[in-house]
């Protein structure tokens, strides 16, 4: 084997040829592996941004559904609403023509079997009359006595003449 510090130009260009594709050779396989790494984090990389991605539009696809189905919920409740403010203008027109006259009147007189009173069951009480009670002088008022009146009796004979008068 020659040295390299010989003259020979033949055996200098092989070894600096042996020598280049060596460092060549060398070279290539570090870059190769500089060159994997290089792709598989790179390709790592594009992987977590597309689950990065994938994620976001994920949680904004749920945040929709859920604003969705509120809204659902709401036109569901205005829907109850609305139904429930036309049960209440029913219950009042109901109410308003049950309490007017006519019916009250048709009802008294279909179901309970009322009817208006006859001449000869009027009662006409004269206004303007005063009656006068002197009970220290004990006088006979007549007509206008306490007796007759029902003043001189007891409490449960007034209750029975003012009965009495309600029902005649």
């Amino acid at each position: 084997m020659a040295t390299v510090n010989s003259t020979d130009p033949y055996l200098y260009d092989e070894i600096l040829s042996r020598d280049l594709t060596a460092k060549t050779m060398k070279l290539k396989k570090s870059m190769g592996k500089t060159n994997r790494k290089s792709r598989f984090f790179s390709h790592l990389m594009a992987l977590l941004f597309l689950v990065v991605v994938f994620g976001a539009m994920a949680a904004l696809l749920v945040r929709y559904a859920e604003i969705n189905e509120i809204k659902y919920s709401n036109f569901e409740l205005k829907k109850e609403i609305r139904s429930l403010e036309v049960e209440v203008e029913e219950l009042k027109y109901q109410l308003n023509s049950a309490s007017s006259l006519e019916t009250i009147e048709h009802y008294a007189g279909t179901r309970l079997g009322m009817q208006y009173p006859q001449p000869h069951q009027v009662v006409y009480i004269a206004g303007g009359t005063k009656y006068a009670l002197d009970i220290e002088k004990n006088e006979d008022l007549g007509d206008n006595s306490p007796e007759v009146l029902g003043y001189g009796q007891p409490e449960e004979n007034l209750v029975k003449t003012i009965i009495g008068f309600l029902w005649n």
